[in-house]
């Protein structure tokens, strides 16, 4: 028994040594390491100390020489209690990691120190990616991890307990037994310095986002009565509540369509306003443009359309009597074409003016005709008589009056003669219509 009880002694005594000699410490980086060495174990007094950082030197004071000496990296960021023996390193940098020992008085202590320095885990974000027709996500649990590793991630889902799972995880719709999947998913990072955890979402097998409606509407035949009808496609958003308002009055909650009478405001045109708008789980959509005057046109409309088609209609007639009368005098024209243009409209023009005034009867075809021939006619009456007088032509002259006669056999009274052919050509005629 007493050999069992020194085994069992020594057991303990080396666990301890151990648990002593090495020691595992894990910090931030930026933070601050302090190392506490045992120098009990020392005894004489202290009149040296070495701090190493694996094989390299951090910090040494020697009482003999004096001064304390501080290395490379460690310069201005270490301090060291000649006294106790106390190292400070300060704004620890991930290269700060690794195995620190001590020695006093030229003497290494069994005691050491591991210490790895890490970067605090962010704060992480859910993302997800969810199949076409929604009915599974896979859930990612997003942050950067670099110089923070190694990092172990959690979930926890709706009301359950926090379950360390992989940094992705795959979530169906009919986990909840709902169609929606309400449950709340929160995930969270951790390492041996620090942790973080996500804000939590959910619906993530809920409704798409409402559209914005349109209003359309049909109305009885004598448009007493119209249906008005919230249109949107609703597809993947149900279920979806319809709000209406109407004038200035207040929103309400009525159902996809809206039944409204002329009679509604007391006015034949019914000037209400109408406008809608949808809402469902995920939010609610933009309203609707507005929509009025849905038994009779605007007036304004009314008048402004009838006033176009009369000008329109004035118009076309316009152009097709120019074209008409242009096609008829270019058509007559070819049958003079021994004529200047300027001759052949003064002449034409003339002869539709002198047959106008012959239908007016018989006993004033002399008179409309010499009227005409004064007006339309008068350059080829001077050269006729120019050519008269070159040919040495004695003019008639009625004894006891002083009113000239036209030649015999040139006389252009009568509505014989200034139609046949030839005949008041190049004499101050007109041509037949």
């Amino acid at each position: 028994m007493p050999k069992l009880t020194l085994i069992r002694l020594c057991f303990w005594l080396c666990l301890a040594r151990t648990v002593v000699s090495r020691d595992d410490l894990y910090l931030k980086v930026g933070g601050e390491l302090v190392l506490k060495p045992d120098k009990s174990t020392v005894p004489d007094s202290i009149s040296s100390i070495l701090w190493k950082h694996g094989k390299n030197k951090v910090a040494e004071w020697d009482k003999d020489f004096g001064g304390l000496d501080i290395y490379a990296s460690f310069k201005e960021r270490t301090t060291l209690d000649q006294t106790t023996g106390e190292l400070r390193i300060s704004g620890l940098k991930k290269t700060d990691s690794g195995v620190y020992s001590v020695e006093f008085n030229s003497k290494l202590l069994d005691q050491t120190y591991t210490l790895s320095v890490f970067k605090a885990v962010p704060k992480p974000t859910i993302t997800s990616s969810c199949n076409p027709d929604k009915t599974s996500c896979t859930l990612t649990c997003e942050g950067d991890t670099t110089d923070a590793e190694p990092v172990t991630y959690s979930w926890k889902v709706g009301a359950s307990a926090w379950e360390v799972l992989d940094k992705q995880i795959n979530v169906n719709k009919s986990d909840t037994g709902k169609s929606t999947n309400s449950y709340k998913y929160i995930c969270k990072m951790k390492n041996p310095v620090s942790e973080e955890v996500s804000d939590p979402i959910g619906q993530r097998f809920g409704p798409k986002a409402v559209p914005k409606p349109t209003i359309t509407y049909t109305c009885n035949s004598n448009k007493t009565t119209c249906i008005l009808t919230c249109e949107s496609d609703t597809t993947d958003a149900e279920p979806v509540t319809y709000s209406w308002k109407v004038g200035e009055g207040a929103w309400e909650v009525i159902e996809k369509w809206l039944i409204v009478s002329k009679s509604d405001t007391g006015k034949s045109t019914n000037s209400y306003k109408y406008i809608c708008k949808l809402k469902n789980s995920a939010g609610e959509g933009e309203v609707s443009d507005p929509v009025g005057s849905v038994f009779y046109p605007e007036p304004s409309e009314v008048g402004g359309g009838w006033i176009v088609g009369v000008v329109v209609i004035v118009v076309i007639v316009a152009l097709v009597a120019i074209v008409i009368t242009v096609w008829l005098v270019w058509k007559k024209k070819k049958e003079y074409p021994q004529d200047t243009w300027i001759d052949f409209l003064r002449k034409y023009f003339g002869g539709i003016y002198g047959r106008m005034c012959g239908d007016a009867g018989n006993n004033q075809n002399t008179v409309a005709l010499d009227t005409v021939y004064s007006v339309v006619g008068e350059k080829s009456s001077r050269d006729y008589s120019m050519n008269q007088n070159n040919n040495n032509q004695p003019t008639n002259t009625a004894k006891g009056s002083d009113r000239v006669q036209p030649e015999q056999g040139i006389s252009l009274t009568g509505k014989d003669n200034a139609d046949k052919s030839g005949k008041g050509q190049g004499n101050g005629g007109v041509y037949k219509i």
